[in-house]
């Protein structure tokens, strides 16, 4: 029998004869090669996706992170430890004769620790109430500026200093003048008025601000 003749084409970029199975071959070739520069194209996106989500966990990361500086150091002061401070020294320096038992309680309610437990012992043992009582006392703090000397980042503990006049009124008050050379007056009630300087330590107890330290700076 005679030999099956092999089936040739032409190659149009050369022009030379080509059998089929150089094309064949040449075909697998190609398949191969496109298969692997996909699988190649394919490892490289892994990588790049990694990388995306990584950054997305960073970015989220740091965004809480901000946020959790920010509540630690904030960039402004709370309003309400001014508020606080103001009606914490009224309500320590007032005192009314007619109401002296609501007097003592309004003063230990703005008090923590070992000062109110000072302030508690020295005021119950009766004998300054009973002296403001004899002479009709009054007492008041009037507060005409207050500075923050010093506050922590959580903002829950503070230094302040409070500028004012301390005023007490009573049945022998208005009797004589001012010491010559003091800070004080007489006011046209009869009252005492003396300039005051104090500087409070405050730290918030269950949400409420109180006074932990107390110090005279300047009394006339």
């Amino acid at each position: 029998m005679a030999a099956a003749a092999a089936t040739t084409t032409t190659d149009p970029a050369v022009g030379e004869p080509v059998t089929a199975e150089l094309a064949a071959a040449t075909g697998r070739r190609s398949g191969a090669r496109r298969r692997a520069a996909q699988a190649r194209t394919g490892r490289r996106g892994f990588p790049a996706l990694a990388a995306v989500l990584t950054a997305l966990c960073v970015l989220a990361a740091a965004g809480v992170g901000y946020l959790v500086w920010e509540r630690m150091h904030p960039r402004s002061v709370d309003d309400g430890i001014f508020a606080a401070a103001r009606s914490s020294v009224e309500d320590l320096y007032a005192y009314d004769y007619q109401d002296s038992e609501g007097s003592l309680d309004r003063k230990l309610a703005v008090l923590t620790g070992d000062l109110r437990e000072q302030y508690e012992q020295e005021l119950s043992q009766g004998g300054i109430l009973d002296t403001y009582e004899q002479v009709s006392a009054t007492t008041s703090y009037e507060v005409l500026d207050i500075g923050l000397q010093q506050v922590n980042d959580a903002q829950d503990t503070a230094t302040v200093v409070v500028f004012g006049r301390y005023v007490a009124q009573s049945v022998t008050s208005g009797n004589g003048q001012a010491p010559e050379g003091s800070e004080c007056e007489v006011t046209p009630e009869g009252a005492q008025s003396c300039v005051q300087t104090i500087r409070l330590g405050m730290v918030q107890v269950a949400g409420d601000w109180k006074i932990s330290e107390l110090t005279q700076l300047t009394t006339s």
